[in-house]
């Protein structure tokens, strides 16, 4: 007898073993304007994480998460910017160092990934968040509809040749 099924929402992904995340009604979080100030690449990056599928799970306790991620990705860019004018700076000895500024940089880039993983943002951060399921799901369903299209799959008016032997029919030489 087979396993019964398992109850709306309470199933698995079979890869991870992790629940599939559905986005409730209600909860998503509509695109608000970005925090003033922000440098012009990052402008571009919060455009685009709205285009993209985390958006859809923003939450109102994300918003927060969210907010971070950008200001931590601003102050990354603009910091690496400065640093990379002067990569090298005096230390207090009269040597030359690396720019303190790096630091400040990788501090702010950690900030930033641990709020990409948080938010679903990239392949991989989105895919333990069951993100990369649901897009799987897509495609596949739109290349079932693609290969199902009638009149795209040519068929052979002639017999298949092999069939002749199976049935017992040999041409004699």
């Amino acid at each position: 007898m087979p396993r019964a099924k398992k109850t709306a929402g309470t199933a698995v992904d079979k890869r991870n073993g992790q629940q599939v995340l559905g986005v409730v009604a209600g909860l998503k979080v509509e695109k608000f304007a970005a925090p003033r100030g922000l440098s012009k690449p990052a402008k571009v990056a919060w455009d685009d994480f709205w285009e993209d599928r985390p958006a859809h799970l923003v939450t109102p306790a994300a918003k927060v998460v969210l907010l971070r991620w950008i200001d931590a990705l601003d102050r990354y860019l603009r910091t690496i910017a400065e640093a990379d004018q002067n990569p090298l700076v005096t230390g207090s000895q009269g040597q030359e160092v690396i720019n303190p500024l790096y630091k400040v940089a990788e501090q702010a880039m950690s900030t930033v990934r641990d709020c990409e993983k948080q938010l679903g943002i990239g392949g991989l951060n989105a895919a333990s968040l069951g993100l990369a399921a649901i897009s799987e799901q897509r495609s596949l369903a739109q290349m079932n509809a693609r290969y199902s299209e009638p009149g795209d799959v040519e068929e052979d008016d002639e017999p298949d040749p092999r069939m002749r032997i199976v049935r017992g029919v040999v041409d004699e030489p």
